[in-house]
C-alpha cells in the first residue's frame, strides 16, 4: 500500500509534491520509494545512509549525463536525490523472454549513450578506477586460504596491469549489469544506480559477464564469454583480450565484496559464481583465444 514517505524530511516532502509512496528497496546504503507528485506525476527518490555516502559520486555521474543514457536527476538536497522514474521492466526479465542477443543490443545501445560525448564539465567526485579496486589489492595480499589466494592474486595482478596503461579516460557507469537497466517509461531503456568512476572504458562492461543474478550455467558457458567479448570490443574501441582481461579483474573485485558481507566461495551465492567465471575466463585467456 502507498503511504506518506516519513523517511523523508517534510521540507522534502513539499518540495518534490509527494503525495504517496512505496518503498521499494531498503538496503544497506539506501532507502528507495517510488513516489507519486501533485499532478500525479511518478518519480523516484533515493536516500542515502551513511554506508552509502560513496554513491554521490553516482548521482554526480547521472546529473552530468543530463538523461543521456541514465535517469535524470530532477533534483537534490544534501543526501536524498529525486530521481526520473525509469519503469518496472528490468534487462534481466526482458532477457528471459526475448534471448540474450535481445538483450545484449540493449546494453550496446545503453552503453553508447553513457559514452557520448559532453562539452560539460567533468564531476568532481568520480572515484578513481584504481580506488575502485582496492578492496581485491587488499585482499589479495592478505587471504590465507589456497585456493582462493592464487585466484585473487592472478586478478589483482591483472588489474594492475591494466591501470596502469588505462586509455581513453572518462566518467564510467561502473555498474552495468541486467539489473541496473530499466524500461517502462516513454524514453526506452535507461540506467539506473551507477557507481561514478573515472577510468578506461573497458571496464564498464566487466560486470555484464557475470551476470544476470540467476544464469549461473550462462555465466561459465566460454561461448558466451566469446560472444560477449566479440560485441563488446569494436564498441569500446579496444583489443578483445583487455576485455576478458577487465572481466577477470571485476570478477576478482567482485568475490572480495561479497567475502566482505559474509558469502563463501564454497556456497551457493555470487562468491561462487564469481570464482567459477574467473576458472574459466582464465583458462580461455592463457589459450590465448582473445589475441588481437
Amino acid at each position: 500500500m502507498a503511504t506518506a514517505a516519513p523517511s523523508l524530511p517534510a521540507d522534502l516532502v513539499e518540495r518534490w509534491g509527494i503525495q504517496s509512496a512505496k518503498l521499494i528497496a531498503d538496503t544497506r546504503t539506501s532507502l528507495v520509494h517510488r513516489v507519486i507528485r501533485r499532478a500525479g506525476s511518478r518519480a523516484i527518490t533515493k536516500q542515502l545512509k551513511p554506508e552509502g555516502l560513496h554513491e554521490l559520486s553516482g548521482v554526480d555521474f547521472l546529473e552530468w549525463r543530463q538523461g543521456h543514457g541514465g535517469v535524470r536527476v530532477l533534483d537534490r538536497r544534501d543526501t536524498a536525490c529525486l530521481l526520473e522514474d525509469a519503469g518496472t521492466l528490468m534487462l534481466k526479465d526482458y532477457r528471459l523472454q526475448h534471448g540474450e542477443d535481445a538483450a545484449n543490443d540493449i546494453i550496446l545501445s545503453v552503453l553508447s549513450e553513457l559514452h557520448s560525448a559532453s562539452a560539460d564539465q567533468l564531476p568532481d567526485r568520480l572515484v578513481q578506477l584504481r580506488s575502485h579496486f582496492r578492496p581485491l589489492f587488499a585482499r589479495a595480499s592478505s587471504e590465507d586460504e589456497l585456493n582462493l589466494s592464487g585466484a585473487l592474486i592472478y586478478a589483482a595482478s591483472i588489474a594492475d596491469e591494466l591501470l596502469s596503461l588505462q586509455i581513453g579516460v572518462r566518467p564510467l557507469h561502473g555498474d552495468l549489469h541486467h539489473e541496473n537497466i530499466v524500461s517502462g517509461s516513454e524514453r526506452g531503456w535507461l540506467a539506473i544506480d551507477p557507481q561514478g568512476l573515472i577510468g578506461d572504458p573497458a571496464y564498464d562492461v566487466a560486470n555484464v559477464f557475470g551476470n544476470p543474478e540467476g544464469a549461473f550455467a550462462d555465466i561459465i558457458d566460454p561461448r558466451r564469454i566469446t560472444r560477449l567479448v566479440d560485441l563488446f570490443a569494436p564498441a569500446i574501441g579496444c583489443q578483445r583480450e583487455k576485455i576478458l582481461r577487465y572481466a577477470i579483474a571485476h570478477a576478482g573485485l567482485s568475490i572480495c565484496w561479497s567475502l566482505e558481507g559474509g558469502d563463501r566461495i564454497s556456497g551457493e551465492g555470487n562468491a561462487m559464481e564469481r570464482f567459477a567465471f574467473l576458472k574459466v575466463a582464465r583458462r580461455l585467456l592463457e589459450e590465448r583465444a582473445f589475441s588481437p
